[in-house]
């Protein structure tokens, strides 16, 4: 697909998607099948843990959905009631939501599903949010008024295409890994600028879904792998 149709493709619908909304409401089976989805990943988890709510966000809580867009399926929990070190909880869970989402390809009506555990405290920006525990609304969404400005973003995502392929290509001259999450940090400052200052719609967070899209941002990190695993090959 070329860059203009991907962009184009991100533009909101006038309506929630109805494969999981009706009336404004998530249709029972959908809900069902989220339920029990979340509850076969805290199973995994093989740790005793007190469930507080199960939530979706993302797009597809939203009027900008895509067929890019995933399912966002949060397990909200307290950190702090598991064990008193947050930062080994942290990391824990961290590991076991890789290795899920990694190992599992879970799809619904055609569509991913990607699993979060997200402490009760964590900010977690979003203008779309439902509880699946509660069957109700925690944020609902608002039909998108502003439209993007299409020819700033097509330029701004060749700029970016642009400095990624640097660095990528100056990341595997020099064996560097720090120069491939530097580039990975820079997408996230910028997505997170955007949505701070223009919310979802703004040309910041278009192009980091571009990005996305294309499939640059999982370039990087497959990259950093790669460059990764060839350093500790090396016998000097």
């Amino acid at each position: 697909m070329s860059l203009e149709k991907t962009i184009t493709s991100h533009l909101p619908s006038s309506s929630l998607s109805n494969l999981i909304w009706k009336d404004n409401k998530m249709l029972p089976e959908f809900r069902e099948a989220l339920v029990r989805i979340a509850n076969d990943f805290v199973d995994y988890l093989g740790i005793p843990i007190d469930v507080l709510d199960i939530t979706m966000t993302g797009s597809y809580a939203n009027y900008n959905y895509t067929k890019y867009s995933d399912i966002d399926l949060h397990v909200i929990i307290d950190k702090e009631s598991i064990n008193k070190d947050t930062d080994l909880v942290e990391e824990f869970l961290k590991a076991k939501r890789s290795f899920w989402n990694d190992r599992h390809d879970i799809e619904l009506k055609g569509i991913d599903v990607e699993l979060y555990p997200q402490d009760e405290s964590e900010e977690h920006a979003s203008t779309g949010v439902y509880s699946v525990s509660e069957d109700k609304w925690i944020v609902e969404p608002k039909k998108f008024k502003d439209k993007f400005d299409l020819k700033s973003v097509e330029k701004g995502s060749r700029k970016v295409i642009k400095e990624i392929e640097k660095s990528i290509e100056r990341a595997r001259k020099n064996m560097d890994t720090d120069l491939i999450k530097t580039q990975i940090d820079k997408l996230k400052k910028m997505r997170q600028s955007g949505l701070e200052k223009g919310g979802e719609m703004s040309n910041e967070n278009i192009i980091y879904k571009v990005i996305r899209s294309q499939g640059l941002l999982q370039k990087l990190f497959d990259v950093k792998d790669e460059i990764y695993d060839a350093n500790l090959s090396k016998i000097d």
